[in-house]
Protein backbone atom coordinates (compact mmCIF):
# COMPACT_ATOMS: atom_id res chain seq x y z
CA UNK A 1 0.00 0.00 0.00
CA UNK A 2 1.26 3.48 -0.84
CA UNK A 3 2.13 5.07 2.52
CA UNK A 4 1.25 8.53 1.13
CA UNK A 5 -2.35 7.40 0.80
CA UNK A 6 -2.57 6.12 4.38
CA UNK A 7 -3.59 9.42 6.07
CA UNK A 8 -6.43 9.89 3.57
CA UNK A 9 -7.58 6.31 4.05
CA UNK A 10 -7.49 6.69 7.85
CA UNK A 11 -9.49 9.92 7.58
CA UNK A 12 -12.14 8.09 5.57
CA UNK A 13 -12.26 5.38 8.23
CA UNK A 14 -12.82 7.95 11.00
CA UNK A 15 -16.64 8.13 10.71
CA UNK A 16 -16.79 4.32 10.57
CA UNK A 17 -14.68 4.11 13.74
CA UNK A 18 -17.00 6.49 15.61
CA UNK A 19 -20.06 4.55 14.45
CA UNK A 20 -18.43 1.26 15.42
CA UNK A 21 -17.53 2.59 18.87
CA UNK A 22 -21.08 3.69 19.67
CA UNK A 23 -22.75 0.56 18.24
CA UNK A 24 -20.30 -1.96 19.66
CA UNK A 25 -21.81 -2.34 23.13
CA UNK A 26 -25.04 -4.29 22.44
CA UNK A 27 -23.08 -7.45 23.08
CA UNK A 28 -24.17 -8.96 26.36
CA UNK A 29 -26.99 -9.32 28.85
CA UNK A 30 -25.13 -11.02 31.66
CA UNK A 31 -25.27 -10.56 35.45
CA UNK A 32 -21.55 -11.46 35.45
CA UNK A 33 -20.80 -8.24 33.57
CA UNK A 34 -21.72 -6.29 36.73
CA UNK A 35 -18.17 -6.57 38.07
CA UNK A 36 -15.05 -4.54 37.38
CA UNK A 37 -15.17 -3.00 33.91
CA UNK A 38 -17.69 -5.52 32.56
CA UNK A 39 -17.40 -8.71 30.51
CA UNK A 40 -13.91 -9.02 29.00
CA UNK A 41 -14.04 -9.51 25.24
CA UNK A 42 -10.29 -10.01 24.53
CA UNK A 43 -10.94 -9.33 20.87
CA UNK A 44 -8.80 -10.94 18.20
CA UNK A 45 -9.11 -11.54 14.48
CA UNK A 46 -11.53 -14.32 13.59
CA UNK A 47 -8.96 -16.16 11.48
CA UNK A 48 -6.62 -16.49 14.49
CA UNK A 49 -8.89 -18.83 16.45
CA UNK A 50 -7.40 -19.03 19.96
CA UNK A 51 -3.82 -18.53 18.70
CA UNK A 52 -3.44 -15.10 20.31
CA UNK A 53 0.36 -15.29 20.69
CA UNK A 54 1.50 -17.00 17.48
CA UNK A 55 -0.96 -16.23 14.67
CA UNK A 56 1.07 -14.48 11.99
CA UNK A 57 1.03 -14.37 8.21
CA UNK A 58 1.54 -12.35 5.05
CA UNK A 59 -1.89 -10.71 5.45
CA UNK A 60 -2.64 -11.21 9.15
CA UNK A 61 -1.42 -10.78 12.69
CA UNK A 62 -2.72 -11.02 16.27
CA UNK A 63 -4.10 -8.10 18.26
CA UNK A 64 -2.83 -9.67 21.50
CA UNK A 65 0.84 -10.02 20.46
CA UNK A 66 2.23 -7.11 18.40
CA UNK A 67 5.35 -9.13 17.49
CA UNK A 68 3.20 -11.17 15.06
CA UNK A 69 2.87 -8.02 12.95
CA UNK A 70 6.49 -8.42 11.82
CA UNK A 71 5.60 -11.11 9.24
CA UNK A 72 3.12 -8.87 7.42
CA UNK A 73 3.93 -8.48 3.70
CA UNK A 74 0.83 -6.76 2.27
CA UNK A 75 -1.36 -3.88 3.38
CA UNK A 76 -4.66 -5.23 4.77
CA UNK A 77 -7.90 -4.11 6.34
CA UNK A 78 -9.78 -6.33 8.81
CA UNK A 79 -13.37 -5.68 9.79
CA UNK A 80 -15.53 -7.99 11.90
CA UNK A 81 -19.05 -8.18 13.32
CA UNK A 82 -20.99 -10.73 15.35
CA UNK A 83 -24.40 -11.81 16.56
CA UNK A 84 -25.20 -13.50 19.88
CA UNK A 85 -28.29 -15.53 20.77
CA UNK A 86 -28.88 -17.38 24.02
CA UNK A 87 -30.48 -17.81 27.43
CA UNK A 88 -29.65 -16.93 31.03
CA UNK A 89 -31.12 -19.30 33.64
CA UNK A 90 -31.29 -18.69 37.39
CA UNK A 91 -33.49 -21.01 39.40
CA UNK A 92 -36.80 -21.28 37.56
CA UNK A 93 -36.33 -17.96 35.78
CA UNK A 94 -35.15 -17.79 32.15
CA UNK A 95 -34.18 -14.71 30.21
CA UNK A 96 -33.31 -14.71 26.51
CA UNK A 97 -30.93 -12.39 24.69
CA UNK A 98 -30.52 -11.51 21.02
CA UNK A 99 -27.89 -8.97 20.10
CA UNK A 100 -24.76 -8.24 18.22
CA UNK A 101 -21.89 -5.83 17.88
CA UNK A 102 -18.92 -4.60 15.95
CA UNK A 103 -15.84 -6.76 16.69
CA UNK A 104 -12.83 -4.87 15.32
CA UNK A 105 -11.55 -2.55 12.61
CA UNK A 106 -7.87 -2.61 11.66
CA UNK A 107 -5.58 -1.20 8.98
CA UNK A 108 -2.07 -2.74 8.75
CA UNK A 109 0.76 -1.97 6.33
CA UNK A 110 4.52 -2.19 5.88
CA UNK A 111 6.38 0.90 7.04
CA UNK A 112 9.82 -0.23 5.84
CA UNK A 113 11.32 -3.35 4.24
CA UNK A 114 14.94 -4.22 3.49
CA UNK A 115 16.84 -7.42 2.68
CA UNK A 116 20.48 -8.16 3.36
CA UNK A 117 22.02 -10.69 0.97
CA UNK A 118 25.23 -12.52 1.83
CA UNK A 119 27.22 -14.53 -0.72
CA UNK A 120 28.11 -18.04 0.44
CA UNK A 121 30.53 -20.28 -1.45
CA UNK A 122 31.12 -23.98 -1.01
CA UNK A 123 32.69 -26.83 -2.96
CA UNK A 124 30.34 -29.59 -4.09
CA UNK A 125 31.83 -32.58 -5.98
CA UNK A 126 34.89 -30.54 -6.74
CA UNK A 127 32.93 -27.58 -8.12
CA UNK A 128 32.59 -24.13 -6.58
CA UNK A 129 28.91 -23.40 -5.89
CA UNK A 130 27.68 -19.89 -5.06
CA UNK A 131 24.64 -19.40 -2.83
CA UNK A 132 22.97 -16.33 -1.42
CA UNK A 133 21.65 -16.13 2.13
CA UNK A 134 18.89 -13.52 2.49
CA UNK A 135 18.10 -11.91 5.84
CA UNK A 136 14.85 -9.87 5.88
CA UNK A 137 14.24 -6.80 8.04
CA UNK A 138 10.61 -5.65 8.12
CA UNK A 139 8.87 -2.91 10.09
CA UNK A 140 5.07 -2.97 10.00
CA UNK A 141 2.43 -0.73 11.57
CA UNK A 142 -1.26 -1.24 12.38
CA UNK A 143 -4.09 1.02 13.52
CA UNK A 144 -7.01 -0.70 15.25
CA UNK A 145 -10.26 0.04 17.03
CA UNK A 146 -12.06 -2.60 19.08
CA UNK A 147 -14.25 -2.99 22.20
CA UNK A 148 -12.30 -4.29 25.19
CA UNK A 149 -15.20 -4.90 27.58
CA UNK A 150 -18.98 -4.78 27.50
CA UNK A 151 -21.45 -4.24 30.32
CA UNK A 152 -25.09 -5.24 30.01
CA UNK A 153 -27.41 -6.68 32.65
CA UNK A 154 -31.00 -6.49 33.86
CA UNK A 155 -31.97 -8.49 36.92
CA UNK A 156 -34.07 -8.24 40.11
CA UNK A 157 -33.88 -9.30 43.75
CA UNK A 158 -37.05 -9.76 45.81
CA UNK A 159 -37.17 -10.18 49.58
CA UNK A 160 -39.65 -10.17 52.49
CA UNK A 161 -37.05 -9.09 55.07
CA UNK A 162 -37.60 -6.77 56.89
CA UNK A 163 -40.64 -6.10 54.68
CA UNK A 164 -41.64 -6.90 51.12
CA UNK A 165 -39.23 -5.14 48.74
CA UNK A 166 -37.63 -5.41 45.32
CA UNK A 167 -34.28 -4.23 43.95
CA UNK A 168 -33.80 -3.88 40.18
CA UNK A 169 -30.38 -3.47 38.52
CA UNK A 170 -29.90 -2.24 34.94
CA UNK A 171 -26.45 -1.63 33.47
CA UNK A 172 -24.90 -0.94 30.08
CA UNK A 173 -21.78 0.49 28.46
CA UNK A 174 -18.23 -0.67 27.92
CA UNK A 175 -14.61 0.25 27.30
CA UNK A 176 -13.03 0.59 23.84
CA UNK A 177 -9.42 0.76 22.62
CA UNK A 178 -7.96 2.86 19.81
CA UNK A 179 -4.53 1.31 19.23
CA UNK A 180 -1.35 1.69 17.23
CA UNK A 181 0.97 -1.34 16.99
CA UNK A 182 4.47 -1.81 15.59
CA UNK A 183 6.14 -5.12 14.74
CA UNK A 184 9.73 -5.64 13.62
CA UNK A 185 11.09 -8.78 11.95
CA UNK A 186 14.80 -9.17 12.75
CA UNK A 187 16.05 -11.83 10.37
CA UNK A 188 14.36 -15.17 9.89
CA UNK A 189 13.80 -16.18 13.49
CA UNK A 190 13.03 -13.22 15.80
CA UNK A 191 10.10 -10.79 15.85
CA UNK A 192 9.66 -7.95 18.34
CA UNK A 193 6.60 -5.77 18.86
CA UNK A 194 4.98 -2.98 20.86
CA UNK A 195 1.43 -1.64 20.86
CA UNK A 196 -0.03 1.31 22.68
CA UNK A 197 -3.75 1.99 22.91
CA UNK A 198 -5.98 4.73 24.27
CA UNK A 199 -8.79 3.27 26.40
CA UNK A 200 -12.07 5.14 26.70
CA UNK A 201 -15.64 4.34 27.58
CA UNK A 202 -18.56 4.79 29.91
CA UNK A 203 -20.22 2.40 32.38
CA UNK A 204 -23.78 3.02 33.57
CA UNK A 205 -25.59 1.38 36.49
CA UNK A 206 -29.13 2.14 37.62
CA UNK A 207 -30.43 0.52 40.81
CA UNK A 208 -34.06 0.99 41.95
CA UNK A 209 -35.21 -0.11 45.43
CA UNK A 210 -39.03 -0.27 45.67
CA UNK A 211 -41.48 -1.16 48.43
CA UNK A 212 -45.22 -0.71 49.08
CA UNK A 213 -46.62 1.45 51.88
CA UNK A 214 -50.03 2.76 52.89
CA UNK A 215 -50.05 5.43 50.15
CA UNK A 216 -48.81 3.24 47.28
CA UNK A 217 -45.34 2.36 46.04
CA UNK A 218 -42.17 4.16 47.11
CA UNK A 219 -38.93 4.10 45.10
CA UNK A 220 -35.30 4.94 45.75
CA UNK A 221 -33.24 5.34 42.57
CA UNK A 222 -29.43 5.25 42.59
CA UNK A 223 -27.80 6.08 39.25
CA UNK A 224 -24.03 5.73 38.73
CA UNK A 225 -22.11 6.78 35.60
CA UNK A 226 -18.36 6.08 35.33
CA UNK A 227 -16.20 7.60 32.58
CA UNK A 228 -12.95 5.66 32.00
CA UNK A 229 -9.75 6.95 30.35
CA UNK A 230 -6.22 5.56 30.19
CA UNK A 231 -3.56 3.78 28.17
CA UNK A 232 -2.93 0.12 27.36
CA UNK A 233 0.52 -1.23 26.46
CA UNK A 234 1.68 -4.60 25.13
CA UNK A 235 5.20 -5.91 24.54
CA UNK A 236 5.62 -8.94 22.28
CA UNK A 237 8.22 -11.51 21.25
CA UNK A 238 7.89 -14.31 18.69
CA UNK A 239 10.50 -16.94 17.78
CA UNK A 240 10.22 -18.93 14.54
CA UNK A 241 12.03 -21.96 13.20
CA UNK A 242 11.33 -23.92 10.03
CA UNK A 243 13.11 -27.13 9.13
CA UNK A 244 12.18 -29.63 6.45
CA UNK A 245 8.39 -29.94 6.48
CA UNK A 246 7.78 -28.60 9.98
CA UNK A 247 7.53 -25.04 11.26
CA UNK A 248 7.52 -24.03 14.93
CA UNK A 249 6.55 -20.72 16.51
CA UNK A 250 6.77 -19.56 20.11
CA UNK A 251 5.03 -16.35 21.15
CA UNK A 252 5.09 -14.29 24.34
CA UNK A 253 3.44 -11.03 25.36
CA UNK A 254 3.22 -8.83 28.43
CA UNK A 255 0.50 -6.23 28.92
CA UNK A 256 0.11 -3.37 31.39
CA UNK A 257 -1.75 -0.06 31.76
CA UNK A 258 -0.71 3.47 32.65
CA UNK A 259 -2.57 6.68 33.41
CA UNK A 260 -5.88 4.95 34.18
CA UNK A 261 -8.41 7.47 35.49
CA UNK A 262 -12.11 7.38 36.17
CA UNK A 263 -14.83 9.89 36.98
CA UNK A 264 -17.91 8.88 38.99
CA UNK A 265 -21.21 10.72 38.76
CA UNK A 266 -23.78 9.52 41.28
CA UNK A 267 -27.37 10.69 41.73
CA UNK A 268 -29.81 9.27 44.29
CA UNK A 269 -33.47 10.26 44.37
CA UNK A 270 -36.66 9.28 46.16
CA UNK A 271 -39.74 8.85 43.97
CA UNK A 272 -43.41 8.06 44.49
CA UNK A 273 -45.85 6.33 42.17
CA UNK A 274 -48.85 8.61 41.64
CA UNK A 275 -52.07 7.40 40.02
CA UNK A 276 -54.33 10.04 38.56
CA UNK A 277 -57.18 9.44 36.13
CA UNK A 278 -56.02 5.87 35.54
CA UNK A 279 -52.54 7.09 34.54
CA UNK A 280 -49.46 6.08 36.55
CA UNK A 281 -46.45 8.38 36.77
CA UNK A 282 -43.37 8.67 38.93
CA UNK A 283 -43.00 11.90 40.89
CA UNK A 284 -39.57 12.96 42.16
CA UNK A 285 -39.88 13.68 45.87
CA UNK A 286 -36.30 14.57 46.74
CA UNK A 287 -32.72 14.37 45.43
CA UNK A 288 -30.68 13.04 48.33
CA UNK A 289 -27.32 12.78 46.54
CA UNK A 290 -25.77 14.48 43.50
CA UNK A 291 -22.01 13.90 43.60
CA UNK A 292 -19.25 14.39 41.01
CA UNK A 293 -15.96 12.75 42.00
CA UNK A 294 -13.81 14.30 39.30
CA UNK A 295 -11.11 12.16 37.66
CA UNK A 296 -9.18 9.87 40.02
CA UNK A 297 -6.54 7.22 39.39
CA UNK A 298 -7.18 3.49 39.68
CA UNK A 299 -5.22 0.28 39.11
CA UNK A 300 -5.66 -2.10 36.18
CA UNK A 301 -4.30 -5.67 36.03
CA UNK A 302 -1.20 -6.70 34.12
CA UNK A 303 -1.28 -9.78 31.89
CA UNK A 304 1.05 -12.40 30.45
CA UNK A 305 0.53 -14.66 27.46
CA UNK A 306 2.44 -17.58 25.93
CA UNK A 307 1.69 -19.79 22.95
CA UNK A 308 3.13 -22.49 20.72
CA UNK A 309 2.15 -23.33 17.13
CA UNK A 310 3.23 -26.32 15.03
CA UNK A 311 2.63 -26.29 11.28
CA UNK A 312 3.17 -29.19 8.88
CA UNK A 313 3.82 -27.85 5.37
CA UNK A 314 0.66 -26.13 4.16
CA UNK A 315 -1.56 -28.98 5.34
CA UNK A 316 -2.41 -28.11 8.95
CA UNK A 317 -1.36 -26.25 12.07
CA UNK A 318 -2.02 -26.94 15.74
CA UNK A 319 -1.67 -24.18 18.30
CA UNK A 320 -1.98 -24.01 22.10
CA UNK A 321 -2.39 -20.74 23.95
CA UNK A 322 -2.15 -19.62 27.60
CA UNK A 323 -3.03 -16.25 29.09
CA UNK A 324 -3.02 -14.98 32.67
CA UNK A 325 -4.60 -11.66 33.73
CA UNK A 326 -3.89 -10.47 37.27
CA UNK A 327 -7.35 -9.19 38.18
CA UNK A 328 -6.57 -9.87 41.83
CA UNK A 329 -4.58 -6.61 41.75
CA UNK A 330 -7.52 -4.58 40.40
CA UNK A 331 -8.52 -1.68 42.63
CA UNK A 332 -10.91 1.13 41.67
CA UNK A 333 -12.61 3.76 43.81
CA UNK A 334 -15.86 3.36 41.83
CA UNK A 335 -15.97 -0.39 42.67
CA UNK A 336 -15.42 -0.28 46.45
CA UNK A 337 -15.19 -3.70 48.07
CA UNK A 338 -15.04 -5.55 44.73
CA UNK A 339 -12.95 -8.70 45.08
CA UNK A 340 -11.76 -10.30 41.84
CA UNK A 341 -9.34 -13.18 41.26
CA UNK A 342 -6.67 -13.78 38.64
CA UNK A 343 -8.12 -14.94 35.33
CA UNK A 344 -6.69 -17.91 33.37
CA UNK A 345 -7.47 -18.62 29.71
CA UNK A 346 -6.45 -21.76 27.78
CA UNK A 347 -7.09 -22.42 24.09
CA UNK A 348 -6.46 -25.06 21.43
CA UNK A 349 -6.95 -24.53 17.66
CA UNK A 350 -6.56 -26.92 14.73
CA UNK A 351 -6.44 -25.24 11.32
CA UNK A 352 -6.51 -27.03 7.96
CA UNK A 353 -4.87 -25.11 5.11
CA UNK A 354 -3.42 -22.56 7.55
CA UNK A 355 -1.37 -20.43 5.12
CA UNK A 356 -3.05 -17.11 4.41
CA UNK A 357 -1.70 -16.74 0.84
CA UNK A 358 -1.92 -18.78 -2.35
CA UNK A 359 0.74 -21.44 -2.90
CA UNK A 360 3.18 -20.69 -5.74
CA UNK A 361 2.14 -22.28 -9.03
CA UNK A 362 -1.42 -22.98 -7.87
CA UNK A 363 -4.45 -21.48 -9.57
CA UNK A 364 -6.55 -21.28 -6.41
CA UNK A 365 -5.99 -20.87 -2.71
CA UNK A 366 -7.39 -23.66 -0.54
CA UNK A 367 -10.03 -22.43 1.93
CA UNK A 368 -8.89 -22.49 5.59
CA UNK A 369 -10.91 -24.51 8.13
CA UNK A 370 -10.70 -23.89 11.90
CA UNK A 371 -11.73 -26.01 14.88
CA UNK A 372 -11.02 -25.13 18.47
CA UNK A 373 -11.92 -25.06 22.14
CA UNK A 374 -11.13 -22.68 24.97
CA UNK A 375 -11.74 -22.63 28.70
CA UNK A 376 -11.34 -19.97 31.33
CA UNK A 377 -11.45 -19.48 35.06
CA UNK A 378 -12.87 -15.98 35.05
CA UNK A 379 -12.06 -13.18 37.47
CA UNK A 380 -15.49 -13.41 39.12
CA UNK A 381 -15.60 -15.30 42.43
CA UNK A 382 -19.10 -15.40 43.95
CA UNK A 383 -20.70 -17.10 46.94
CA UNK A 384 -22.74 -20.16 46.01
CA UNK A 385 -24.53 -22.12 48.74
CA UNK A 386 -22.24 -20.52 51.31
CA UNK A 387 -19.00 -21.42 49.49
CA UNK A 388 -16.82 -19.43 47.07
CA UNK A 389 -17.27 -20.35 43.42
CA UNK A 390 -15.07 -19.20 40.52
CA UNK A 391 -17.24 -18.66 37.46
CA UNK A 392 -16.13 -21.00 34.67
CA UNK A 393 -16.38 -20.31 30.94
CA UNK A 394 -16.27 -22.88 28.12
CA UNK A 395 -16.29 -22.34 24.34
CA UNK A 396 -16.12 -24.52 21.21
CA UNK A 397 -16.05 -23.17 17.67
CA UNK A 398 -15.81 -24.09 14.00
CA UNK A 399 -15.01 -21.67 11.19
CA UNK A 400 -13.96 -21.41 7.57
CA UNK A 401 -12.80 -18.84 5.04
CA UNK A 402 -13.72 -18.12 1.43
CA UNK A 403 -10.71 -16.81 -0.56
CA UNK A 404 -11.24 -14.18 -3.26
CA UNK A 405 -8.21 -13.86 -5.56
CA UNK A 406 -7.51 -11.41 -8.37
CA UNK A 407 -4.57 -10.88 -10.72
CA UNK A 408 -3.18 -7.36 -10.60
CA UNK A 409 -1.89 -5.25 -13.50
CA UNK A 410 1.76 -6.15 -12.84
CA UNK A 411 0.97 -9.92 -12.79
CA UNK A 412 0.77 -10.16 -9.01
CA UNK A 413 -2.06 -12.24 -7.62
CA UNK A 414 -3.34 -10.88 -4.30
CA UNK A 415 -6.22 -12.15 -2.28
CA UNK A 416 -8.92 -11.30 0.25
CA UNK A 417 -10.81 -13.72 2.50
CA UNK A 418 -14.28 -13.60 4.00
CA UNK A 419 -14.31 -15.58 7.27
CA UNK A 420 -17.30 -17.15 9.04
CA UNK A 421 -17.40 -18.79 12.46
CA UNK A 422 -19.95 -20.34 14.84
CA UNK A 423 -19.28 -20.59 18.60
CA UNK A 424 -21.07 -22.36 21.44
CA UNK A 425 -20.35 -20.75 24.83
CA UNK A 426 -21.42 -21.52 28.40
CA UNK A 427 -20.68 -19.64 31.60
CA UNK A 428 -21.52 -20.23 35.26
CA UNK A 429 -24.00 -22.68 36.76
CA UNK A 430 -27.67 -22.67 37.66
CA UNK A 431 -27.30 -23.50 41.35
CA UNK A 432 -26.78 -21.79 44.69
CA UNK A 433 -28.30 -18.50 43.54
CA UNK A 434 -26.03 -18.22 40.48
CA UNK A 435 -26.90 -18.07 36.80
CA UNK A 436 -25.98 -20.29 33.87
CA UNK A 437 -25.50 -18.67 30.47
CA UNK A 438 -25.69 -20.51 27.17
CA UNK A 439 -25.02 -18.72 23.86
CA UNK A 440 -24.64 -19.32 20.15
CA UNK A 441 -22.36 -16.79 18.49
CA UNK A 442 -22.17 -16.21 14.73
CA UNK A 443 -19.34 -14.04 13.42
CA UNK A 444 -18.24 -12.74 10.05
CA UNK A 445 -15.07 -10.86 9.16
CA UNK A 446 -13.38 -9.56 6.03
CA UNK A 447 -9.62 -9.65 5.59
CA UNK A 448 -8.97 -7.46 2.53
CA UNK A 449 -5.60 -7.45 0.77
CA UNK A 450 -4.01 -4.29 -0.64
CA UNK A 451 -5.49 -4.93 -4.09
CA UNK A 452 -8.39 -2.85 -2.74
CA UNK A 453 -6.26 0.22 -2.06
CA UNK A 454 -3.76 0.55 -4.89
CA UNK A 455 -4.37 2.44 -8.08
CA UNK A 456 -3.41 1.14 -11.49
CA UNK A 457 -0.47 2.92 -13.10
CA UNK A 458 -1.71 1.87 -16.55
CA UNK A 459 -5.24 1.41 -17.86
Amino acid sequence: MDIKKSPLFIALLGPLMLFAQTSGQNYTLSPYSNFGLGELLQQNFLQAGTNSQTYSGAYSYSLLNPATLGNLRFATVDFGMNGRFGNIQSGNQTQSFNGGSFSYLSLAFNTAKTEKRKLLQETVNGKLVKKYHTTPFVWSTALSLYPSSSMGYNYNYESNVPFRNRTSHIGNGGVNVLEMAHGIKLGNHVNLGYSGGYMFGQLKDNAVFSFPDSSGYQFIEDERIVDVRGFQHRLGLMLSMEKDSAAHQLGFSYGFNTGMRGSLSRTARTLELITSGGVNRLLVIDTVMDDQSGYQSFNMPSSFGAGYLFRYRRAFSLGVDYRKTMWGNYSAFFNPGTKLSNRTDLGLTLTLNPMDEKAPGKKRMKPPLRFGVSMAETQNVLTSAGSPYTVQERRAFVGFGIPLSRRYFDNRTLRSIVHFQADYLTRGKNAGGLAREEYLLFSMSMNLGDIWFQRRKFD
